[in-house]
């Protein structure tokens, strides 16, 4: 397919920016699968925490730090270098297909796969850098294959980039190697140390200009190759986005895009962009930047863990109620939910994972009119009940989290004269009463074994005035 150049309708400012919005197949879509897979995953740990989310992504950075060096030194050994888990990322049980396929078993409409973390690792084939999966570990291009399986199945794919790396090799204009240095404290430039940079680096070619000569046009070459439906920028905290280069990359992308296809683009511009520009709002543990006026998404794993935690077991992640629960409160309120899957080193995900994607799936073939292509309803939530609308207004619908043994008593909808009100997956109707104050609901006795869903009911009301 020929792509345009840079020459388009946006350009890179605010004021060109800022007019895009999320496209309405993204807010539709509600639920999608981050996959947090990298150099990383081959180590599988991260110092816990009593409470919090915990790294095992930033496990290459902090095996040099007291938070994780003890660790380390006694797991891998004390001349274990960053660079040598590419070696033993071999990628063998990697099955793009099998992983896209379960995504749409799921319910996913679209997937986001850590295309290059922090460390730099590319996890497609990268004219910029030696260190990618093509050149190193692997030898093969990892992404090609799960943008390939999203498009035969219909599901949207995203891009995940990092705009900033730990260290990186540069060299001023005396032709003197230096190293840029993120992640500990102020970005700054030292003078290159050969021993300090042994064994973390591998693959990476020096540069004038880290931005300019190596972040734009690394993501502009890979916009062009795959063509991603999402941007998703990280790493972007300590400088303001007319450093990043992520104004350039947003404009070429939205240009690209433009009269084929609707696309999107997160928050993540640069420092104190969150929550303020993009076309949805980021949010990590409902860290704050949740919005009932803008598109918004949270991303967040199963567990605690972003990355893959060998110490993640079945009693420390969400169960499968309590995922389906933190997704229907996600969307009542207006946003979509990319559910994070850590996949181990060599490439295969966890059984309680599988389990929680396929009880999620199963639940959403019962309930998805309730979630997919509405929009939020003028009241959220009432107690444990949660509120969504169809986009035309016309039905509302009450979720509950638990199948109710006495009446159920609604405050915040009125339902339309002589309608039905029902439950989804259920045949018959239920007997109900609206007066000045609220609608009755009263749920019909279901034998053993005939309930639509193991939880989450969702009430389909008509909705008046």
């Amino acid at each position: 397919m020929k792509m345009k150049d840079a020459e388009g309708p946006y350009k890179p400012v605010w004021e060109s920016l800022d007019r895009h919005s999320a496209p309405e197949w993204f807010d539709d879509a509600k639920l999608g699968m981050f996959v947090d897979w990298g150099l990383y995953s081959v180590a599988g740990w991260a110092a816990r925490k009593p409470q919090g989310a915990m790294y095992p992504d930033w496990y290459l950075f902090n095996m040099y730090r007291e938070e994780a060096r003890d660790y380390h030194q006694k797991t891998w050994g004390e001349s274990f270098e960053r660079d040598d888990f590419i070696s033993l990322f071999t990628a063998r049980k990697y099955n793009a297909e099998a992983l896209a396929e379960l995504a749409l078993g799921a319910g996913m409409k679209y997937i986001v796969p850590f295309c290059k973390h922090h460390d730099g690792f590319c996890l497609w084939d990268c004219s910029y850098t030696e260190r990618d999966a093509v050149d190193m570990g692997p030898k093969r291009d990892l992404i090609r294959p799960m943008v390939e399986a999203c498009r035969a199945r219909g599901l949207k794919f995203g891009f995940y980039f990092s705009v900033d790396e730990w260290e990186y090799p540069t060299i001023d204009e005396q032709g003197a190697k230096h190293v840029r240095l993120w992640g500990q404290g102020p970005v700054r430039v030292m003078p290159y140390d050969k021993k300090e940079m042994r064994g973390k680096i591998g693959g990476k070619r020096p540069v004038r200009d880290f931005v300019a000569e190596y972040i734009v046009p690394q993501a502009r070459e890979f916009i062009v190759k795959y063509d991603p439906d999402i941007l998703w920028f990280d790493g972007e905290w300590d400088l303001p986005p007319e450093a990043r280069g992520t104004w350039d990359i947003t404009a070429f992308f939205y240009n690209n895009a433009e009269g084929r296809k609707a696309v999107a683009v997160n928050d993540r511009f640069g420092a104190g962009t969150r929550a303020r520009h993009g076309d949805f709002f980021t949010s990590e543990f409902h860290d704050g930047n949740l919005s009932l006026t803008h598109k918004w998404e949270e991303c967040r794993p199963i567990g605690q863990s972003y990355g893959y935690n060998r110490e993640d077991e079945d009693d420390n992640v969400l169960s499968s109620a309590q995922l389906i629960q933190l997704f229907v409160d996600t969307v009542s309120q207006g946003g979509n939910l990319l559910l994070i899957v850590n996949l181990t080193g060599p490439g295969a995900l966890a059984e309680m994972e599988v389990t929680r994607l396929n009880a999620l799936g199963a639940w959403l073939k019962v309930n998805g009119e309730a979630i997919y292509a509405t929009r939020r309803h003028r009241v959220t939530r009432e107690g444990d009940t949660r509120y969504t609308q169809s986009k035309d207004g016309k039905y509302v619908y009450a979720i509950l989290p638990a199948w109710p043994e006495e009446p159920v008593v609604l405050n915040s909808v009125r339902a339309v004269p002589g309608s039905e009100i029902r439950i989804l997956g259920l045949p018959h109707e239920t007997l109900w009463t609206q007066d000045d104050d609220a609608l009755t609901v009263t749920i019909p006795g279901v034998p053993a074994g005939k309930m639509p869903c193991e939880c989450a009911y969702a009430l389909r009301i008509e909705a008046g005035s």
